[in-house]
Formats: C-alpha cells, sequence, structure tokens
C-alpha cells in the first residue's frame, strides 16, 4: 500500500494534469484541481462509485476536478494517470451535453486534432 499524503497525492496528480492537459489540447483551459477526503468512501454518482468529479464550463474555458484523497491515496500511479485522463476528456465531451449539431462538430474537430497529433506527431 502506498498510504499517500495529500501533498504526495497533489503532486502526482498535478503531474498528469499537466501531461495529458498538454497532450489533450486543452492548453488554454483553466483547470482547477482539488483533493478533497469529505468525497468519501462510499460516494456515488448515478450508483456509480466516484474517485473523481468534473464541473465544466465550456463557454469559458475553466473546469474544476475533484479528487477523492480516501479512494486515490493508495492508487498506483498508472491507475491515477488514468483517471486524470478520464476526467480531463470529460472537459472535452462537456460540451455535448448542448442541443445543436455545431456543438458536436466542434467537439469531433478537437478530438480529431488529438487523434491526429497522437497518431502522427509523437
Amino acid at each position: 500500500m502506498t498510504d499517500r499524503t495529500v501533498s504526495q497525492l497533489s503532486k502526482v496528480i498535478g503531474k498528469y494534469v499537466k501531461k495529458w492537459q498538454s497532450n489533450l489540447f486543452l492548453g488554454m483551459w483553466k483547470i482547477n484541481v482539488t483533493i478533497r477526503d469529505y468525497i468519501g468512501d462510499d460516494s456515488t454518482i448515478d450508483g456509480y462509485s466516484t474517485t473523481a468529479t468534473c464541473a465544466t464550463s465550456w463557454q469559458y474555458f475553466t473546469a474544476s476536478i475533484d479528487f477523492n484523497y480516501i479512494k486515490l491515496k493508495d492508487y498506483e500511479e498508472s491507475e491515477i494517470e488514468k483517471i486524470v485522463i478520464h476526467e480531463l476528456i470529460h472537459i472535452v465531451l462537456n460540451e455535448m451535453r448542448e442541443d445543436g449539431v455545431d456543438h458536436e462538430e466542434r467537439v469531433v474537430s478537437h478530438l480529431t486534432m488529438v487523434v491526429n497529433w497522437m497518431a502522427y506527431e509523437r
């Protein structure tokens, strides 16, 4: 068991947010990251146990991600990285909740840049 401190976990999460914020073309976004212990070990959203939540204001390029310290303190770094990626992808996709094909087209264009970079530029 790793049993990281909040500070240690914050550094691990910060490292992966920085890496994947760039890789996912989210560089212009202001992303606030908070480590919370009050989310609790048994918290659920829509029946799923949560390790993190993301709230996005796509119109203003801002997002807040809360990470569950109780759950994540013992995770391997590779698992933490996957969770960070998952939450950052919520930022990309959040606009899809809006009506209209224009939103879908913008999100698909964003994802096309990411996939193209992953496939050809790396």
